[in-house]
């Protein structure tokens, strides 16, 4: 991704020395983001230091625990896809909770609602009869 270059010319020249290693992460980088040139790459990493990031969530120990199995277990490779993982699983028990048993939750309260109604009026009915 190109990112578009600042309205004011670059005045500032920092020389960084770098390992082989981290030249290679850079050149990797760069070429990613289909950036031109190692200053221009740079300089995307220093924008991007800037933006927020959504701040990080804080499991209880315990489920971070059950997290750790899944990976000890060998289910999710590492702690990020035992996230994925347990929230796909999850999301689809959602589906399915939404898609059959929230309706027959529904269609019972409604019926219970229906049942209070009726008992109201005829509370409210043999109360009328009562003051005759």
């Amino acid at each position: 991704m190109r990112t578009a270059r600042a309205g004011s010319p670059a005045t500032r020249f920092l020389g960084v020395r770098l390992t082989s290693e981290e030249e290679a992460l850079l050149e990797q980088y760069r070429s990613s983001n289909e950036l031109a040139t190692r200053s221009e790459a740079v300089r995307a990493l220093v924008r991007g230091a800037s933006e927020t990031r959504p701040a990080d969530v804080s499991i209880p120990a315990t489920l971070r625990n059950e997290l750790d199995e899944l990976v000890e277990d060998g289910y999710a490779r590492d702690l990020d896809s035992a996230v994925t993982l347990v929230l796909t699983f999850g999301l689809g028990e959602i589906a399915r909770l939404h898609g059959e048993r929230l309706p027959a939750m529904r269609d019972h309260a409604r019926r219970a609602a229906g049942r209070r109604e009726d008992r109201r009026r005829a509370d409210r009915e043999g109360r009328g009869l009562l003051r005759r």
